[in-house]
């Protein structure tokens, strides 16, 4: 095997743009180093296709909120808002990888395992759209569901029309929540929009154990809060109705 004079992770950090100025990539690198930072290269760019890194900016944003002043002041400090998508990015790469001798990440880099977050799809002609919070639907759209949380656990999705009416979309037989697998975000099925005029609410809640639709229900309601050890997720859709 041909000599390397760099180790992977001072590759990773050529890569990231962190290698350190002593260590000149350009002037020390032996062909194996070119040829295996192409082959870093070209895993890094596959596993962020596979990724949002918009939900990402959303959860590291939603961390910094809810840290301490002296931690948030931190965050700032070291991640300009013009550059949390690349930091988003990088962190990803970092803990994916891990080295040969992984540690555990830091907890202002983790998402605790009780958020949820919920993506909504719409069915269009060429495949689909992402629609988030303030986005318009049309009655009839076919809709899908992608949740994200970092455990195992139980979810379901529920909505409220213009009506007040509430719904179960997810699981379609409403009467217990659905297993949830982490890996599988995109839950089985979809449903189509009905003509009831008005905004419409989206949630998804989150549970490490099975949870019962009627307690919840009357929750989210009534807004008021959901039962201990159950966490929730809203999109607010607005629903244009032919006049």
């Amino acid at each position: 095997m041909a000599e390397r004079r760099f180790t992977d992770l001072e590759l990773e950090r050529q890569l990231a743009g962190d290698l350190p100025a002593d260590r000149a990539f350009d002037q020390q690198a032996t062909d194996a180093d070119r040829a295996r930072l192409g082959e870093l290269r070209a895993e890094h760019e596959a596993f962020l296709r596979s990724v949002d890194v918009d939900m990402e900016v959303k959860r590291i944003q939603q961390r910094v909120a809810r840290a301490t002043p002296e931690k948030r002041a931190w965050w700032r400090l070291l991640v300009p808002a013009s550059a949390l998508a690349a930091a988003a990015a990088v962190i990803l790469v970092f803990l994916r990888r891990g080295g040969d001798h992984p540690q555990k990440p830091d907890d202002d880099l983790q998402v605790k395992g009780d958020e949820i977050s919920l993506v909504i799809h719409v069915a269009t002609e060429s495949g689909s759209r992402r629609v988030e919070t303030g986005d318009q639907v049309m009655p009839g759209d076919k809709i899908r569901f992608e949740v994200d949380a970092l455990k195992p656990g139980y979810v379901a999705v529920f909505g409220i029309d213009g009506s007040g009416q509430v719904s179960v979309y997810q699981p379609g037989n409403g009467t217990g929540p659905m297993a949830f697998d982490p890996h599988a975000r995109l839950l089985p099925g979809a449903i189509r929009l009905d003509a009831t005029p008005g905004d419409e609410h989206f949630y998804a809640l989150y549970s490490a154990t099975p949870f019962a639709f009627d307690a919840v229900m009357s929750a989210l309601q009534e807004n008021r809060s959901l039962p201990a050890g159950i966490s929730k997720a809203e999109v607010v859709l607005k629903k244009k109705v032919a006049p």
